[in-house]
């Protein structure tokens, strides 16, 4: 792995996650790593401590969402976290300054609304300008739409819930407010799905050191980290003396220095924006310092009460304020103590106290706006005797409140090894232009990497975040990982881990050719393979069957015994029509008979339509014609309508195309199934498949996380490859098996490529489709199999007017599963898999009256079109195909340079009777990479 060279010495400056993280990673390929931290103790902003007999985290505290978080999917197995079962910051009890409730139903609607507004992140990418702007104007909007604005008393409600959501927001973006907040907030920071209160058993989040640490702390802090030491001065550009050419010299309060290959900052955005000017020298370049100056930091602070006795009962889980306008004017009197600004009391920006699950006894405080750093100051009795003061004059009508026994709370702002809490998007930053892209990238000298920056302030959508700040990490030592391959040379290189890319690698190891590197951008292998464990059982997100038997891929399957016998099948079920009636099996059959029928001889046809090749206009044409021909009977015909709709519906996510005038009637039949086994299922998921090529590969030949920028041929007709984690591969052959989709997107490949191949890459099809998986508790649709959808012409267009059906799913009897196709595929990955679900729901209950249909407890849906690395799901032959002769058997058509095949493309598009399958990937991958194998064996030098 080290090439027998000495790996450089890299000094990480922060032993927060993001510090930990990166050196982690780093060690583990044999990195001297020194991690430097300012405090006495290693977590950065995670500080979990002991309070009032539990443990309770002064910073982050909850894990943001399940799918896609690293700090998730690194722990969800091993039983240190739980869901909420206290406060869900949702349903809340709103106290206002009078003593009294508002009321629970009225601010649920407008809670809601709330929500609505946040959800719409398209509408907010359109608007410029502050989220208080944008906020102001749709709740107004929203409320007036749904309430009216006659109601004294609801408008007086919803005025309190907008001033307390005006405060609430600001603890996930730390402002003074919101007027410098950008809209883009909404946009740029994306949530991971799943429950985003998810939260730790016993010890906080301090738990996660121990699994990133690998339940290793003390050896760690004894061999890689040294407390209490704060870097003063950074010299990154050494100049005169060449034995520190290159090399990072670093000085410390404690008059200690260090010299290092490459230093990773990972401090808080705040510490380098209070010392820039001084820290680093020489200066940093103006992009940086224009990212330092504008990317903002901001402050609030917890404030955690334990309580001798529960004095609320169980079913109230907050305590939220909302003040009058009289009570915020006499407020400076009636408690004139601590900070006082423009007149308005510190006591207004504590917008709540809320209960937590680590103790029944412990209520928790936020305070957000401009004074958070002046009240940190605040002596701890001052403190609690405000907060006493807030739930007495709140909620002390309705109960009897004790006194608190003890206080704790967080001083981010004034720390001056953190100065804040985390970053955010604001309106000066987008003013200026300044991306957290622009403040990760590294100072270079020489071409080397010599000061690296990561944090949650660097990262692009998940900034604020625990998660974000492990994903940075990450990515810095990638990135210097990825420099030890820079001057790498290799005979072959693969470029992607899919089904091809592990055939043509498994292949050239057939051949004893092992000088071969596979990178995967991913973070794994399988490329439009993916299976994930619900229930222990598998679920495929991808490829989902084995379509026939006649090919290797079945062949390798069998062998290995990962085929189940029982097969599926797609439409079955009752067709039912959008006002519920069952159409009959005979109607069914014969529309069925009809259109396979035409789709048969299609091929044939084409001469007959003057030359169209559009299978759209061909199957509709001679369907019609039948219809006109053979079925005189209206409300017969209407329904033979509907059903061809259906057919039509799922042609077009059988084949992943926009629609049926984007396929190829013509070469229709190129596509070839030699038996009946079209939809055989795997065992244990396709992923199992994709474990068997990978565990036959050497583990050092394979590199995930590696993206590839560019593809350029040297002077001597090598390919050179950049990564975007830096550095490059230079190989003799190449390998491409991305998908399609990212062939057609993929910048500067015309470079290398030649126009032809360009061509035809560009006429290919290549679209998208989304499976949705609905998981109930019970199989409420009894023995029906499931369910097709047939519309009526008149019906309004939505994204479900692209549903076939839901069909039972293998192995999940209480399961239903769903495609949409077609220019809805976008619509349908951009909503929440929930919103997906309810919809779907809405949709099921309008078709089937007579059926008791439940919401569903858990929604999958999937999501490949806005994949970077596959952006679609399989391709298709098109008319521009026919109308230039081109298509697939171009494709597999090997760049020739001087009669030495460079560049070979393999995946399913390049299979030209199995294009669409894995089995068509496989057999591609296996192909090209003989035709490579034969060419280097008969050239191999004589020794």
């Amino acid at each position: 792995m080290h090439c027998g060279k000495t790996m450089a010495k890299v000094i990480i400056v922060g032993a927060g996650a993001s510090g930990i993280a990166c050196a982690t990673r780093l060690i583990a390929k044999g990195f001297d790593v020194t991690i430097l931290e300012a405090e006495n103790r290693i977590g950065g902003r995670i500080h979990s401590v002991h309070f009032g007999g539990t443990n309770v985290d002064l910073g982050a505290q909850w894990i943001h969402g399940e799918k896609g978080n690293v700090v998730y999917e690194m722990v969800e197995n091993l039983n240190l976290t739980d869901y909420p079962k206290s406060s869900t910051y949702s349903n809340m009890s709103f106290f206002t300054s009078t003593g009294t409730m508002l009321d629970t139903k009225l601010t649920n609607q407008l809670y809601e609304i709330v929500e609505n507004i946040l959800e719409e992140s398209d509408l907010a990418s359109e608007h410029k300008g502050t989220l208080r702007e944008y906020f102001d104007s749709k709740y107004t909007k929203q409320v007036n739409a749904k309430l009216g604005n006659e109601n004294k008393e609801l408008l007086n409600a919803a005025e309190f819930i907008r001033n307390w959501f005006s405060k609430f927001y600001l603890c996930m973006d730390p402002a003074e407010d919101l007027a410098q907040v950008s809209v883009n907030s909404l946009v740029k920071y994306r949530e991971c799905e799943g429950n985003h209160l998810v939260h730790w058993k016993t010890n906080g989040f301090a738990s996660f050191f121990n699994v990133l640490l690998e339940n290793n702390p003390k050896s760690f802090l004894t061999e890689h980290v040294l407390l209490n030491k704060e870097v003063i001065k950074i010299v990154w550009d050494q100049t005169g003396d060449s034995k520190d050419r290159g090399k990072v010299k670093l000085f410390c309060a404690d008059s200690s220095r260090f010299t290092a290959d490459h230093v990773i900052l990972t401090v808080s955005i705040g510490v380098l924006k209070e010392t820039y000017q001084t820290l680093f020298k020489p200066s940093l370049p103006l992009c940086k310092i224009n990212c330092l100056e504008t990317i903002p930091m901001g402050t609030c602070q917890k404030i955690i009460i334990k309580f001798p006795n529960k004095w609320w009962p169980d079913e109230v889980k907050d305590f939220s304020f909302v003040w009058t306008d009289e009570d915020k004017k006499t407020l400076p009197k009636e408690f004139p103590f601590g900070p006082i600004r423009n007149e308005r009391s510190w006591l207004e920006d504590i917008f709540g106290f809320y209960t937590v699950d680590s103790d029944p006894n412990i209520l928790l405080g936020w305070l957000v706006g401009s004074m958070v750093k002046e009240v940190e100051l605040l002596s701890d009795e001052l403190l609690m005797n405000a907060s006493l003061f807030l739930l007495r004059k709140f909620a002390g009508e309705i109960y009897k409140i004790s006194e608190p026994s003890e206080i704790i709370r967080s001083k981010w702002g004034t720390n001056p090894h953190f100065l804040g809490t985390y970053s955010y998007v604001g309106v000066e930053m987008e003013a200026r232009e300044a991306t957290r892209e622009d403040l990760a990238k590294p100072l270079v000298v020489d071409g080397k990497e010599v000061v690296l920056f990561a944090g949650e302030a660097t990262h692009s959508c998940y900034f604020s975040t625990v998660h974000g700040a492990v994903e940075s990490g990450w990515r810095e030592a990638d990135r210097l990982i990825e420099r030890s391959y820079k001057s790498r040379r290799h005979k072959v290189v693969i470029v992607g881990a899919g089904i091809a890319g592990l055939a043509a690698a498994t292949k050239l190891l057939e051949n004893k050719i092992d000088d071969f590197l596979l990178l995967e951008a991913q973070e794994e292998a399988g490329g439009r393979i993916k299976t994930v464990q619900i229930g222990n059982k598998p679920i495929d997100l991808g490829a989902q069957w084995m379509h026939g038997k006649s090919n290797p891929l079945y062949d390798l399957a069998k062998e290995k015994q990962l085929i189940s016998d029982e097969m599926s099948e797609e439409g079955l079920g009752l067709y039912v029509r959008s006002n519920g009636k069952i159409v009959d099996k005979f109607m069914v059959d014969k529309v069925a008979f009809k259109v396979g029928q035409i789709l048969e001889g299609c091929s044939k046809l084409v001469s007959e339509n003057s030359g169209c090749t559009a299978l759209g206009t061909i199957l509709e044409q001679h369907f019609f014609r039948y219809l006109e021909e053979h079925v005189p009977d209206e409300s017969e015909a209407e329904v033979m309508k509907e059903l061809y709709d259906w057919h039509v519906r799922f042609q077009v996510i059988d084949n992943s195309c926009k629609d049926l005038s984007k396929l190829s009637a013509k070469r229709w039949a190129d596509y070839v199934c030699l038996d009946d086994e079209a939809h055989a299922n795997m065992k244990h998921g396709y992923q199992s498949l994709v474990q068997l090529l990978l565990d036959g590969l050497p583990d050092n030949q394979v590199k995930f996380n590696t993206e590839v920028t560019k593809i350029s041929f040297s002077p001597q007709s090598e390919i050179k490859l950049d990564l975007l984690a830096g550095g490059s591969i230079v190989c003799e052959h190449l390998i491409l098996t991305p998908s399609l989709g990212v062939l057609k997107e993929f910048q500067g490949l015309s470079n290398v490529l030649p126009e032809s191949l360009m061509v035809n890459i560009a006429n290919m099809g290549f679209a998208s489709i989304c499976k949705v998986y609905l998981f109930y508790d019970r199989k409420w649709w009894g023995d029906s199999q499931g369910f097709q959808l047939l519309w009526s012409s008149d019906h309004n267009a939505t994204w479900q007017r692209h549903i076939t059906g839901f069909d039972e799913v293998f192995n999940h009897e209480n399961t239903l599963m769903t495609w949409v196709g077609g220019d809805s595929v976008r619509e349908v990955e951009r909503l929440p898999a929930e919103e997906v679900g309810k919809q779907c729901t809405e949709l099921l209950r309008t078709f089937l009256p007579n059926y008791s249909v439940p919401e569903p407890m858990e929604v999958i849906r999937t999501q490949w079109l806005s994949n970077p690395f596959i952006k679609g799901s399989y391709s298709h032959i098109t008319p521009e195909c026919d109308d230039c002769n081109a298509g697939i058997n171009a494709l597999k058509q090997p760049v020739l340079v001087d009669g030495v095949p460079r560049i070979l493309l393999a995946g399913e598009a390049i299979h030209s009777s199995h294009y669409s399958t894995t089995h068509g990937a496989y057999e591609s991958g296996l192909d090209q990479a003989q035709v490579l194998c034969d060419f280097l064996l008969e050239n191999k030098p004589a020794i």
